[in-house]
């Protein structure tokens, strides 16, 4: 399968980013681009990046999963790609930070772009349906960093602290528990945010989740390789700049912590779980579904950390492309842990997950939706039906309600 791939995107892929390069005139040598690859965060990371080149002044755009959220892919194809840094370079933008996946980079759909900096965020167990094992999921990423001036990577992850030797450009590392060039230190958080030391620079931001340390972190080495002004990059970072579908909340009338996150990874997961648990006392409510027709070997290993880390969960309908619903489930429920504490239920259709969570959340429980976030569409076989987890929640809130009023 692996060398079928291979052939496919040197004989297909490869020529087409030429192709596209050409007719567009090669627009990525007039700016200055700024890349982020990882298995999670990446537009959490990019998002806040480009909020921080704005902040300082710069003509600056974007190109990430929110800004074509119908699509069920990540990065652009090379002619879509090449086309929008065209119509950035016309428009008189000189800054562009991009989503960089690892099937992007596989597929050259990168190919003639040459970035002023790239990240390596993080890299953990994901699309091993496409690139058989980590050593080559982990390569592919680190291909990045040959076409950058600079990488730097987080030096706290294990897969990338053990293959530093494939990066192919200089590089400057980032941490929290690890000796690095730009390390956090006596990380704080509560409801009310977080809080840290970079170095020697005292950094506070009012999202109250730990791994967000990292995202900043992030924004850091690029805003100290561009010369920003520290206080320009503190201001840029608090208020948190919200972003769609990631870690988003959605207000009601009972006391109920209601979030939307994209989380579709064990990583992703066990992160955004055990920051909750840091914060919130109350039970955790979880609505999730794996994909269809994606790696099922992390199924299991989702199991056991939501069953680890979540008080209930309603296994769902992710976009299920042409599996069934039951063989899913019963993968996620193969790796769930012996715990008394846990409760599990299935729901056929996703917004009846919405709805039983909404009806069994008390006043101080979380009820967290997780891997649609900002998608717009649930893909069921070959169809694309509308969806949205924001309005999923306020339907479900407003069945509770008019339930609560006719009683």
């Amino acid at each position: 399968m692996r060398l079928i791939q291979v052939i496919k995107n040197f004989s297909w892929h490869f020529p087409k980013a030429i192709f596209w390069n050409f007719v567009y005139g090669f627009p990525s040598r007039n700016l200055k681009l700024i890349g982020v690859t990882g298995t999670d965060g990446k537009t959490t990371t990019v998002t806040l990046i480009h909020h921080l080149l704005v902040e300082a002044g710069l003509e600056a755009e974007l190109v990430s999963t929110v800004t074509s959220p119908g699509l069920h892919t990540t990065s652009p194809s090379s002619r879509i790609l090449q086309k929008t840094l065209s119509e950035f370079q016309k428009k008189g933008i000189k800054y562009v930070v991009l989503e960089v996946t690892a099937h992007g980079i596989d597929q050259f759909r990168f190919w003639g772009c040459h970035f002023s900096a790239s990240l390596i965020t993080n890299i953990t167990h994901e699309h091993l349906d496409d690139f058989n094992n980590l050593t080559t999921y982990t390569q592919t990423k680190f291909k990045l960093s040959s076409l950058s001036d600079i990488c730097f990577v987080n030096i706290d992850n294990p897969l990338i602290a053990q293959n530093l030797r494939f990066l192919k450009s200089p590089y400057k590392t980032f941490s929290i528990d690890s000796a690095s060039n730009f390390r956090a230190s006596v990380v704080k958080t509560n409801v009310n945010g977080l809080s840290f030391k970079i170095n020697k620079l005292l950094v506070t931001t009012d999202t109250p989740y730990y791994y967000q340390a990292y995202n900043i972190l992030s924004a850091f080495c690029v805003s100290r390789h561009l010369g920003i002004d520290d206080q320009i990059f503190l201001k840029a970072i608090n208020p948190f700049p919200a972003i769609s579908g990631r870690r988003e909340e959605i207000p009601n009338n009972y006391g109920i912590k209601c979030i939307i996150d994209f989380a579709h990874t064990p990583q992703a997961l066990e992160s955004t779980l055990t920051a909750l648990k840091k914060i919130y006392k109350g039970k955790i409510i979880l609505i999730f579904g794996a994909t269809g027709g994606r790696d099922p070997s992390k199924r299991p290993i989702m199991g056991q950390v939501i069953s680890r880390l979540a008080d209930h969960v309603i296994l769902t309908t992710d976009d299920l492309r042409h599996e069934k619903l039951s063989d899913i489930n019963r993968a996620i429920i193969a790796g769930f842990e012996t715990n008394s504490n846990f409760t599990y239920q299935e729901a056929e259709n996703r917004q009846l997950a919405f709805d039983l969570a909404i009806t069994q959340a008390k006043k101080g429980d979380i009820v967290l939706a997780c891997g649609k976030g900002h998608e717009t569409t649930l893909l069921i076989g070959d169809t694309e039906y509308p969806w949205s987890e924001k309005e999923a929640f306020l339907l479900a809130l407003k069945k509770r309600f008019e339930s609560h009023h006719d009683t």
